[in-house]
């Protein structure tokens, strides 16, 4: 049972087997069968799989610190790994060198604001362009270079909130997605609609009812009762005919909700809509407190109806009227508005405020920036050129 010095006849290497070992399983030296290490061998296995070792052999199954002949990095692989093939971790590309990994990220725009905390785990980033601060994984950024909010991948919760707040828009929940509708309120007309961010981003976000996309029927019915309409069917849709009957004459006509909304249809036999240049009508000026705007328009004086169209038109869409004048044609008021245009663009130098998305019904053409000139102003240039005193 006692270890008994001998030299290896195959190999030549002094090894200390027992009798009895070498009687039962007969002759294995252990440097033979794999289970002893010569280090002199094993630095020799290390160089020619392409490490260099930086401390002694420390045994088979322990890692033995290394610096990799390729890419000059330091790692410790065990001998045996190595003895198996297994080579440099980084240049078999298993682990990455956390410098290495600053520098990509660094050409990716980004600056990395605490240590590399793996591949796989959320760290800590600035994006260089818009100076965003948020977590993302190297994992991922090898996939997709670039900045998430920077290329609407993102999105922060203030541009969302202020976005909102331009469309008029107030959450009535808390975001979720992109394409997960949003419960809103508008706060032009009151009512609730669903937006997505997505749409938003499109520039398709605004009130679908302010936009005519949708119809409030209360409001439809309530707008029909006063042109002198009485609905006999159920609201078909703003392109289709609409059988209401005249309150005035008895007649069933069928306008389509989309033309009443523009001053058109209505009664036939009765009504008299549309802009009629000939007939009596007026000149107005109106403004826009959330929208900060003035806006100059002409518009037809009926005394048949009840109801004003185009000024429940602008007033519907949160305007509030300052002054109008009237006028024995709507010609003479168009020449007059003409007139006070072209000193507006010309004279003063204020072009057209509001784009056409923010006046579905028309007009923008007419309007001008609010915190550029007064009401009053306006209006005594409307009183000089049609030569009458207030």
């Amino acid at each position: 049972m006692a270890p008994w010095k001998s030299q290896c006849l195959k190999c030549m290497k002094i090894v200390s087997p027992s009798y009895n070992k070498v009687k039962l399983r007969g002759h294995q030296c252990g440097y033979c069968a794999g289970t002893l290490v010569d280090p002199k061998d094993a630095v020799e296995l290390m160089k020619i799989s392409g490490f260099k070792p930086q401390v002694s052999y420390p045994g088979s199954n322990s890692p033995w610190e290394s610096r990799c002949i390729k890419c000059k990095k330091v790692t410790s692989p065990t001998y045996s790994n190595v003895k198996k093939g297994i080579g440099c971790k980084f240049c078999s590309k298993r682990a990455v060198d956390s410098v290495d990994v600053i520098a990509a990220m660094t050409r990716r725009g980004f600056t990395t604001l605490e240590p590399y905390p793996g591949a796989t785990k959320a760290w800590l980033v600035r994006c260089n362009k818009c100076q965003r601060e948020f977590k993302t994984v190297y994992h991922s950024s090898k996939t997709r270079s670039g900045c998430g909010f920077c290329a609407n991948v993102m999105v922060d919760e203030n541009d969302i909130m202020e976005r909102l707040k331009e469309l008029n828009l107030k959450p009535l929940e808390k975001y979720q997605s992109a394409k997960t509708p949003w419960k809103c309120r508008c706060l032009v007309c009151n009512h609730i609609v669903f937006p997505t961010w997505n749409r938003i981003k499109q520039g398709r976000g605004h009130c679908a009812y302010c936009a005519q996309r949708r119809v409030d029927i209360p409001s439809a019915l309530k707008f029909m009762k006063a042109l002198g309409l009485k609905p006999l069917v159920d609201f078909p849709g703003s392109n289709k005919p609409w059988a209401c009957k005249c309150l005035v004459c008895g007649l069933t006509v069928s306008p389509r909700w989309s033309g009443l909304q523009r001053g058109q249809g209505g009664c036939s036999n009765c009504a008299d809509w549309g802009l009629n240049y000939g007939r009596p009508g007026y000149i107005y000026l109106i403004t826009h407190e959330k929208l900060n705007a003035h806006k100059i328009g002409i518009a037809n004086s009926y005394k048949s109806k009840k109801y004003d169209n185009r000024m429940y038109q602008h007033e519907k869409q949160g305007w509030v009227l300052y002054k109008k004048l009237e006028f024995k044609t709507v010609q003479e008021a168009a020449d007059i508005e003409r007139d006070v245009l072209t000193w507006l663009r010309l004279k003063v130098g204020l072009p057209a405020f509001l784009l056409p998305k923010q006046m579905p019904r028309g007009g923008h053409t007419e309007t001008v920036n609010a915190s550029e000139i007064d009401l009053p102003i306006i209006w005594a240039k409307v009183v000089e050129l049609s030569r009458v005193e207030k």
